[in-house]
């Protein structure tokens, strides 16, 4: 997909290391192929502060660069526990919720970016992706193919001209999701209540 573009995160010491894909700015369709930037205030994220951005191809768009076992990380996983919240074991950040699993490839990471130079020499390396099955769901009377859940946690993004959470409440891009109400729909981009900016 066009318009997409590479951007890094990491834990608070760098143990852990990552970069997902990005288009901005977000679509606030369900229909949509858009990143999803918003705030959920069901009890898992609202005691972790998570801040949710969901790429538009987990499978894609998305890679853990360190460390080099995912077994290395923490993982928390509540209710059902279908999905991981995942965490560095040394500093304790909390980087991304996975509704799926992990897989280890070779990729050469500046070519996956899209920075790397026409004749440069292949450098492949070993990465984690993820995988997971896609959901038909239904989305305000439209039938929406979701792809497997996959959520960086914005706030461990490196800042940069596009990466500034401020700025993204300023444009109206944050979404509030109210999912302790059965449909779970999008609140605006006002905080829902005893919700965070």
């Amino acid at each position: 997909m066009s318009g997409l573009k590479a951007y890094p995160g990491s834990c608070h010491c760098g143990a852990v290391q990552y970069q997902v894909k990005l288009k901005f700015p977000p679509v606030h369709d369900p229909s949509a192929a858009s990143i999803h930037i918003y705030k959920c205030n069901c009890t898992t994220c609202h005691k972790m502060g998570y801040f949710h951005l969901r790429p538009i191809n987990p499978a894609e768009d998305y890679i853990l660069t360190s460390p080099t076992s995912v077994d290395e990380l923490g993982d928390y996983r509540c209710f059902a526990e279908k999905h991981g919240w995942y965490f560095c074991k040394k500093c304790g950040v909390r980087f991304l919720g996975l509704g799926g699993s992990w897989e280890q490839v070779e990729l050469d990471i500046e070519q996956w970016a899209g920075t790397k130079n026409e004749g440069e020499e292949e450098k492949l390396q070993k990465v984690w992706k993820t995988k997971g099955e896609p959901k038909i769901v239904e989305k305000q009377g439209k039938k929406v193919t979701k792809p497997y859940y996959l959520s960086v946690n914005a706030v461990t993004l490196e800042p940069s001209e596009d990466i500034d959470l401020r700025k993204w409440h300023e444009k109206g891009w944050i979404l509030y999701v109210e999912t302790r109400r059965e449909d779970g729909t999008p609140t605006g981009t006002t905080p829902h209540e005893g919700g965070m900016y």
